[in-house]
């Protein structure tokens, strides 16, 4: 993204006013599958003028994005990039965008507020995204009712195990006989340490990272803190390993796995 990101400017020019691209959810965590698709934004100085310097973000935004897509990382299928003007802000747009995310938290609202949680610059000026960060975090950190809504996501989400604890596996249809392990593990931990992390007001963006931060600020016990971070690598080791089968058999990679491509042993650690 870094080397794009100065070839465009190398093609457009040098950028008109100062910004940073930043990369979100899974990439902005830091924990990317060869499942993953593009999640990304500019923020732009408060000096942009859309009438004088948007035609020019438009242009690098799009060569960036659809040469990330020509390198492997797929076009976000809700939109969310760059390349989508929406996500094409001044610093006091973002500033007010977060704002309204953390106090009415509704079903969009929540959506764009776990991605945009998982924020981090990799090119440009840095100072925007701190900027960002250490307004939102305080905020989001007295937003009791935010908090009740990220908690109740994060509950919502059933592991798949019945009553005596077997596995789960979908009938039918593409991915019949296997399990989703994002949809089923990785995506609560991953939810619950935001949680952590927004409600202790913590900065850090890694699940590990925030898991960490939450035990040491008391918001999980650090047995619990280990015990999620010991349940997410695992679960992550399998998808990783999921996904490079795939890949090897000339496959798309997905999150949908065959338990019976598993040892017993994983298996048993899986349930």
């Amino acid at each position: 993204a870094r080397r794009l990101l100065k070839l465009g400017e190398e093609k457009f020019g040098a950028p008109p006013v100062p910004y940073t691209f930043v990369v979100l959810g899974s990439q902005g965590r830091r924990e990317m599958g060869m499942a993953s698709d593009q999640d990304n934004a500019f923020i732009i100085d408060d000096a942009y003028d859309e009438a004088a310097h948007g035609d020019y973000f438009a242009r690098l935004a799009d060569f960036v994005c659809n040469s990330l897509a020509e390198c492997g990382y797929p076009l976000c299928p809700g939109n969310m990039m760059a390349s989508n003007p929406d996500w094409r802000m001044s610093l006091s747009q973002w500033k007010t965008k977060f704002h309204l995310w953390i106090t009415k938290p509704d079903p969009d609202a929540l959506l764009h507020a776990q991605t945009f949680f998982d924020i981090r610059g990799v090119h440009g000026d840095d100072e925007l995204v701190d900027d960002l960060r250490a307004t939102y975090v305080p905020i989001a950190e007295g937003s009791k009712r935010l908090h009740a809504h990220l908690a109740k996501l994060a509950a919502n989400r059933e592991p798949p195990l019945g009553f005596f604890r077997g596995l789960v596996l979908e009938k039918g249809g593409t991915h019949e006989n296997t399990l989703d392990i994002k949809k089923g593990g990785i995506a609560t931990v991953v939810q619950m340490a935001r949680l952590f992390a927004v409600a202790s007001g913590l900065p850090q963006v890694g699940t590990r990272d925030r898991l960490a931060a939450a035990a040491g600020a008391g918001a999980v016990s650090r047995q619990g803190a280990a015990d999620l971070r010991d349940a997410f690598d695992f679960l992550a080791t399998v998808q990783l390993a999921h996904h490079e089968a795939a890949v090897n058999a000339g496959e798309v990679p997905d999150n949908h796995v065959n338990p019976k491509e598993l040892s017993r042993l994983e298996r048993e650690h899986l349930r």
